[in-house]
């Protein structure tokens, strides 16, 4: 016979378990509105830094590009390039981004507000899966996943990418709730149920050593 304490406590519990249940929900809505509303404050910022690391020299490595003098004159011409473009990208992008996400044109000359124009407008065409796959696949190369990605081990990339970057802030680029997490699904990848703690800026895994 069960004792008629554990009958009043087991009676107890069921009668507070609806208001229990109830208050469990309301902190649950309360967090995904708290992050849904961080989203829509954080979500262009975070989109524009991982366009921004992806075509620009961070990840590029711009001290490898060196003339040894017995290149063909195709690779002269694309070393060349590349490092006009970085350079170029560099100083558009020093000049940072206005309240409203453009590229801030007071000081520009005509050619870089050209460049500025140009890179918003890729910018602005650019998808959040193209953006987020060539995200994860860029850094975890750099990183040197190249096993992962090639096996199709996304998450395990994923969470190496999180720590190396200070946590998963860098892929949240979507401005829902909603969004981000069919996102996430399509990779395979987890997704975050509260604020996330700002992430840090790419650093070259090599520059650490």
């Amino acid at each position: 016979m069960i004792p008629t304490g554990s009958k009043k406590v087991s009676r107890l519990e069921i009668k507070n378990a609806g208001a229990i249940h109830a208050l469990v929900e309301e902190e649950r809505e309360k967090k995904a509105a708290g992050l849904e509303e961080w989203r829509q404050q954080n979500c262009f910022r975070l989109s524009w830094d991982l366009f921004t690391l992806l075509e620009g020299p961070k990840l590029e490595n711009p001290d490898e590009y060196v003339k040894c003098g017995d290149e063909s004159e195709d690779d002269s011409l694309f070393i060349d390039s590349q490092l006009a473009y970085f350079d170029m990208m560099n100083r558009v992008l020093e000049h940072g981004i206005d309240d409203e996400g453009c590229i801030r044109t007071t000081g520009l000359s005509k050619e870089e507000l050209a460049f500025a124009t140009a890179i918003e407008h890729l910018f602005q065409r650019t998808t959040v899966d193209w953006l987020l796959r060539r995200g994860i696949n860029a850094q975890a190369t750099a990183l040197g996943l190249g096993r992962e990605i090639h096996a199709g081990e996304l998450s395990i990339a994923v969470q190496l990418i999180d720590a190396h970057r200070g946590g998963p802030e860098w892929r949240q680029i979507c401005e829902t709730n909603a969004g981000q997490a069919a996102l996430d699904a399509r990779f395979g990848i987890p997704t975050i149920t509260e604020i996330p703690s700002p992430g840090l800026q790419w650093i070259n895994p090599f520059d650490e050593i």
